[in-house]
């Protein structure tokens, strides 16, 4: 008797748990990203929505693109310019903004003062729960509807002109395809490939030169030795639009000669360490607007480059391991400049 009363609670437990997940992530939510052969043996189809994919979110408007389809397919059966249950027409972002006989069913900035949100997110016993038939909106669904509230639900802007959240960024990628994270600068330089001769000359000069990629014309150049002059460093001139790292560590590259390197528009790592750079050389990099690492390891500058350091806007990494920059010096530039790490090394 006591265990076919545990085995009773036990399955209302299973049951109520269910539903639960079904009011919160849609009723597919368990088999929706399982795999085929799983989906097959539960009896669920592996036919999925007919969802659009992007692959530019900047040209991705959120109302016309994301949301405004969702209401298409879950809501305007009911809520259109013949049928308007509760005198609401979702049809046409107007009427949408009109809201329904009693009030307006969006606050933007606030899901909590909005009534749409409640009503698609509340027990799907509820006599209130929309939309009232099985084809409820699911997780990923209510998770876009709920970011495009939060960011003041706006029937013009862009997905990359509202904040993109974390929460919502794996369902951005998961449901439509695209990825929000910003790409590395080298990334989205399009430029026609040098020709072989370009790059000949550079590895004539003493370079090492290679490609990032087939697909990315751009370069990764390197000198080595201590017989560099300002007559070879300026051979990068001629190339200049197509170098994205460039190292010249250990090399005797001197302060005036940074002057060619500062010149590099696309430039996104230099590495400078172990050489005789001092402040006056990071001076003439100021001007690299795209420069996202700087390596000035066991070089010869100081505090006073610092400043010169945070006049590159662009710039996530710098290291100032063994140099003469004072740690706390160093640190209070971190604390200034949140999105720059700097990195003194051990001790």
């Amino acid at each position: 008797m006591h265990n076919s009363f545990n085995f009773l609670l036990l399955g209302m437990l299973f049951v109520e748990g269910h539903k639960g997940g079904n009011l919160t992530h849609g009723e597919t939510y368990l088999t929706e990203y399982a795999p085929e052969p799983i989906q097959k043996l539960l009896g669920s189809s592996t036919e999925k929505d007919a969802v659009p994919q992007f692959t530019n979110p900047d040209s991705v408007l959120v109302y016309d693109d994301l949301i405004q389809p969702i209401f298409e397919a879950k809501c305007v059966a009911c809520h259109n310019n013949d049928i308007q249950r509760g005198g609401l027409n979702m049809s046409h972002p107007d009427s949408l903004q009109l809201g329904g006989d009693n009030e307006s069913i969006l606050s933007p900035g606030n899901i909590g003062e909005s009534e749409l949100f409640r009503r698609i997110t509340l027990p799907q016993k509820n006599i209130k729960f929309m939309p009232p038939t099985k084809d409820v909106l699911t997780y990923d669904e209510i998770k876009t509807v709920e970011w495009w509230i939060e960011q003041g639900a706006s029937f013009d802007g862009t997905v990359t002109a509202l904040e993109v959240t974390d929460n919502i960024k794996p369902v951005l990628l998961r449901r439509y395809g695209f990825d929000t994270e910003p790409n590395a600068w080298y990334e989205t330089v399009q430029l026609k490939p040098l020709d072989s001769i370009q790059i000949s000359n550079l590895k004539k000069s003493g370079f090492t030169v290679k490609s990032l990629g087939a697909k990315n014309p751009l370069l990764d150049v390197t000198y080595s030795g201590n017989n560099l002059t300002r007559e070879r460093l300026a051979e990068l001139e001629t190339v200049k639009d197509h170098i994205t790292w460039l190292s010249l560590a250990g090399t005797n590259v001197e302060d005036e000669w940074l002057a060619i390197v500062g010149e590099l528009p696309n430039l996104t790592r230099l590495q400078l360490e172990k050489t005789g750079i001092s402040d006056k050389g990071v001076a003439q990099l100021t001007g690299l607007k795209h420069l996202e690492a700087l390596n000035l390891y066991r070089t010869n500058v100081s505090d006073a480059c610092l400043p010169e350091i945070e006049r590159i806007g662009s710039l996530e990494r710098v290291y100032l391991w063994e140099t003469k920059v004072n740690a706390q010096a160093a640190k209070a530039m971190q604390e200034r400049n949140k999105a720059l790490k700097v990195i003194l090394g051990e001790g």
